[in-house]
């Protein structure tokens, strides 16, 4: 009988112990969301689905533990223009997760380069090089390289409201990088060129068998003619020599300005002269053309520079999509730049979501997940002292 009864205080406190669990569950994360019709939710692994607008699957694939099931934010297009995404609570915690807008860029921009920087060195040293105009125009292109966009993979608060997400993106855009470098001194090279097609025609000087210095002149003046015609014309992107070469020439052309202005000073009234003066007209022309352009060659050929330094680069560039993250009254952009393979890759391209990136706040402490073992000793624990309160209730 005393083992009868034991057998039932056991089961007893085992049930009375479950139904308190039951019935004081840890608090759950609520998720709501600013912009529905933006968002784009995949189902996990190498065959999942793409459901657009549903925020029920979009806060299950938050949640559910698999890190390849992702929440894109803005997904209509690589460069949104608005902060679109999810605003999570938990408890007194809430955090607010979106898309990264060009505004967005100016604000954390230096950030991120310096990071981007400081992870991959061989390419310090050329930024170092840059122009001032050079670096404002590269981080100009920083919202076109189609990272504001996210995939968020899971969201969780840690312990003291501390937040945390996963990213999902690509082990390697070095391509995607460079593609957008590329396109972009294409465009430069398009708006120099048109400008350099419209430059005076450069003089012949005369023939002076007396003065030799004239065929020296007319010998570098011919040079610059015959690459300017070259670089207006031709079809492809100009290369780092030709620009350094053209960049010399114009640098030259005041100094031979003046040497062949001294030659005309020193001459005697006569039609040579005369020619020699509408040359030198024709020529400050020409170079005050030439001048204006200098600092968007300049720039034109850092731009090229980083493209050549970039396709040469050995080994893979990593780099997460950015997330804005506004927690406990502070602004985050959400990085990372160590990824760890998915082991997967999207159904549609076969491509994506082959890395994740991990980023959470400062000082981010994973919350606490009670051992199965303590579990169950404190609900048992629990459930023999209701049951015995019980027990006293009935024998009394």
């Amino acid at each position: 009988m005393k083992n009868t009864f034991g057998k039932l205080l056991v089961g007893a406190s085992m049930a009375i112990g479950f139904g308190a669990a039951a019935a004081n569950p840890a608090q759950a994360v609520s998720f709501s969301y600013n912009n529905p019709n933006q968002i784009k939710t995949y189902t996990g692994g190498s065959n999942g689905v793409f459901i657009p607008n549903n925020t029920a699957a979009a806060t299950n694939a938050l949640t559910d533990g698999d890190v390849t099931s992702n929440v894109e934010l803005w997904y209509s297009d690589e460069n949104p223009t608005a902060n679109v995404g999810f605003t999570a609570t938990q408890g007194a915690y809430s955090a607010t997760v979106t898309s990264v807008t060009a505004s967005d860029w100016n604000s954390f921009g230096s950030q991120w380069l310096g990071d981007l920087l400081s992870t991959y060195t061989p390419f310090q040293s050329v930024w170092n090089s840059f122009s001032a105009n050079t670096k404002s125009l590269v981080t100009g292109y920083f919202p076109l390289l189609g990272m504001g966009d996210p995939n968020i993979g899971n969201f969780a608060f840690g312990q003291n409201g501390g937040v945390e997400l996963k990213l999902i993106g690509h082990l390697d855009v070095k391509s995607k990088l460079s593609t957008t470098i590329s396109t972009k001194a294409t465009e430069s090279w398009n708006g120099v060129k048109s400008q350099l097609s419209s430059i005076p025609t450069i003089p012949t000087l005369p023939s002076v068998p007396s003065v030799p210095a004239l065929s020296t002149l007319s010998t570098q003046f011919s040079a610059l003619s015959t690459l300017l015609s070259t670089l207006s014309t031709q079809a492809s992107v100009p290369t780092v020599s030709q620009i350094t070469d053209l960049s010399s020439k114009i640098v030259a052309l005041p100094g031979q300005i003046a040497q062949l202005t001294a030659i005309k000073n020193s001459l005697p009234a006569s039609t040579l002269k005369n020619q020699l003066t509408t040359a030198i007209n024709n020529l400050n022309t020409l170079n005050s053309t030439l001048q204006a352009q200098t600092t968007q060659l300049t720039s034109f050929k850092d731009v090229l520079t980083l493209q050549t330094t970039l396709n040469g680069y050995q080994g893979p560039l990593q780099a997460s999509e950015i997330a804005k993250v506004v927690t406990g009254g502070q602004t985050h952009y959400a990085y990372s730049f160590n990824p760890t393979a998915s082991g997967i890759t999207a159904s549609d391209d076969g491509v994506s979501y082959n890395a994740i990136y991990t980023w959470n706040t400062p000082g981010y402490e994973a919350a606490a997940v009670p051992e199965p073992s303590a579990i169950f000793g404190v609900l048992g624990v629990a459930g023999i002292l209701a049951a015995k309160r019980k027990l006293k209730k009935v024998s009394g």
